[in-house]
């Protein structure tokens, strides 16, 4: 399985580092699974917290998908709005068998005309969310193959979750993250 990471200006490490981790944990475990950060380009992109990434790949040069994580991030918006971005996922987008949004992901697939109608997002971002869809008062929604989360740790909780659902022993990194998930 091949996990993406869609890295926006702004975006929250917070998201998408543990996805990372996990992915990682995982995969020393001996599963079979990888995870990379997509961006536009690989030009250097400031998160949240001020700390600089250059994704692993760009668009035009990523390999196959399965599963798309799209941290909470600042330039969501702006992102969508890029034909590029736009264009590109079109082109992933039967491909993809989950996309998973952080805390105000729903911002970028509402720019893009796919958001579910009832989402879940991190109260902060709650007005910028209502734009595109109505916020219901769990931490997670899954509409087809997308889910919609708080961010945070429940973005984590919900991949865990996928890929528990696909056959793989998340026990490995809740042990290793020491996280216990109900």
């Amino acid at each position: 399985m091949r996990v993406g990471v869609f890295l926006t200006m702004g975006f929250l490490e917070a998201e998408a580092a543990p996805v990372l981790d996990a992915v990682r944990i995982l995969r020393e475990s001996g599963s079979e699974i990888e995870a990379f950060t997509i961006a536009k380009s690989r030009h250097g992109l400031e998160a949240a917290a001020g700390s600089l990434w250059t994704a692993k790949y760009a668009l035009s040069a990523r390999p196959r998908l399965d599963v798309l994580v799209i941290p909470g991030s600042k330039g969501l918006a702006r992102a969508a709005r890029d034909l590029q971005v736009e264009l590109w996922l079109e082109e992933v987008w039967n491909d993809l068998q989950a996309v998973f949004l952080g805390a105000n992901g729903p911002v970028f697939l509402g720019e893009l005309g796919r958001a579910p109608a009832l989402v879940a997002a991190h109260p902060a971002y709650a007005s910028e969310v209502r734009r595109y869809a109505q916020i219901g008062h769990e931490t997670a929604y899954a509409v087809g193959k997308i889910t919609t989360t708080a961010g945070y740790l429940f973005l984590l909780g919900a991949l865990l979750d996928h890929l528990q659902a696909s056959g793989f022993d998340i026990t490995p990194v809740l042990d290793q993250m020491a996280l216990a998930f109900d």
